[in-house]
């Protein structure tokens, strides 16, 4: 069974009222009312939650679990969790605590994060995934690509905080699908800050100097550094049934040459299959049309029955259509997504030819970093899955403002 939830819920909605700390100062004002929705004082949830926040008055800040929370983005960390909602107007306020759990599934979970990089104008918006198979034996985590974040890649840091806000002290495995910086730019925070076992990189040879000082940075801290030349298969966890993941070895036509030339580079990146019971996803880093007729072609057992699809060089119509630009669009058509999604800064991508080809796909919805914020997949041992998305869940994507094809 598939369960498809693009999280909205509609819950009991409580009013939650506390008379003022200190009582009417001088004006008179009246203790703010706090309205939470979606998330019930005590209650336990079976999967993700969204707990949305409204005001009568003044201003407020949320707190959960001691990190700022902004109302309307997906909880889906299992265990006991608090929101506290403080409300003032003046110096009157209103504090509320909502207690609740999330439990973990039997057996437990795998969730896929696709962080929202923001307006990173480094390429078309960044890639950053972090992949997480949790069970009783532990959790075991894997990188794919870290971008930057904001306007001109401003935060490099910013991958790694988020790993330190999900207390990610080491990765099992780190992947560079290919050499553009908006894919390994916030690479040298997380290995500054988080333990690597292996890092995993397609061999391109480049010379320019932020490449070469991630590589050499990793052969420094990671416990292997390998080149992906051949298919690889790698179980995560330490489970019965654990994720598994299988990396397909680049297109090496121009590995050897050192170029910034993006079609040259992004045909070179590695791409994985995950899987989960009848769960599958497939990554693309940022793989254009000679990249996709090759993973078509000579890996057609591995595009094939897949559930989610991570599109492309951030929705680009390379990496869509048959000739790069519209029109027929094979690699679609064989891959058959029941999902796909977007890393996209909202700007120069994703493009209008290839976001509609998507939202046209049968039986396809396509979520986008640039509309939806974080996207997060939850995957049980049998493979049913959910997807959460931090804002947004109603609306469709959209071609970037400044796209114009």
């Amino acid at each position: 069974m598939i369960r498809i939830r693009a999280l909205l819920p509609t819950l009991i909605s409580a009013a939650l009222v506390a008379c003022a700390a200190d009582g009417p100062a001088g004006g008179g004002d009246e203790p703010p009312l706090i309205t939470i929705s979606g998330i019930v004082e005590g209650a336990s949830y079976d999967s993700a939650v969204t707990a949305l926040i409204a005001i009568d008055r003044g201003a407020y800040q949320a707190v959960l679990d001691g990190q700022p929370y902004s109302s309307g983005t997906a909880i889906i960390t299992p265990g006991a969790h608090t929101l506290r909602v403080t409300a003032h107007v003046g110096v009157v306020q209103t504090i509320r605590d909502v207690h609740f759990t999330i439990r973990a599934p039997s057996g437990g979970v795998l969730i896929v994060r696709m962080l929202d990089l923001g307006a990173n104008d480094d390429g078309g918006g960044g890639d950053a995934i972090l992949l997480t198979d949790s069970s009783a034996a532990g959790m075991t985590h894997v990188m794919i690509d870290a971008g930057s974040a904001g306007v001109n890649a401003s935060n490099p840091g910013f991958v790694a905080a988020q790993l330190a806000a999900l207390h990610v002290d080491t990765l099992a495995i780190m992947l560079l699908t290919h050499a553009h910086g908006d894919h390994y730019g916030g690479m040298p925070a997380i290995l500054n800050g988080v333990k690597v076992r292996r890092f995993l990189y397609n061999g391109q040879v480049r010379n320019l100097a932020s490449y070469q000082a991630v590589l050499s940075q990793a052969q420094q801290r990671a416990d292997s550094v390998i080149v992906v030349s051949a298919l690889r298969d790698y179980d995560l966890g330490s489970s019965a049934t654990p994720a598994h993941l299988k990396f397909l070895p680049p297109l090496a036509t121009h590995l050897t040459a050192s170029t910034d030339d993006g079609t040259e580079l992004n045909d070179g990146s590695v791409a994985a299959r995950l899987q989960l019971g009848t769960f599958a996803m497939f990554f693309t880093g940022d793989g254009e049309v000679e990249a996709t007729r090759t993973w078509r072609t000579q890996f057609a057992s591995l595009v094939q029955g897949v559930s989610v699809l991570k599109v492309g060089h951030h929705g680009a119509n390379n990496a869509i259509f048959d000739n790069g630009f519209s029109g027929l669009s094979t690699w679609l058509d064989q891959v058959q997504p029941h999902i796909s999604i977007v890393s996209s800064n909202g700007t120069s991508h994703p493009r209008i030819n290839a976001i509609n080809r998507l939202i046209a796909q049968a039986n396809n919805r396509t979520y986008c970093t640039s509309m939806h914020g974080n996207i997060t997949i939850r995957v049980t041992r049998a493979g049913d899955y959910t997807v959460s998305v931090a804002k947004n869940a109603d609306q469709q994507c959209v071609a970037g403002s400044a796209a114009n094809t």
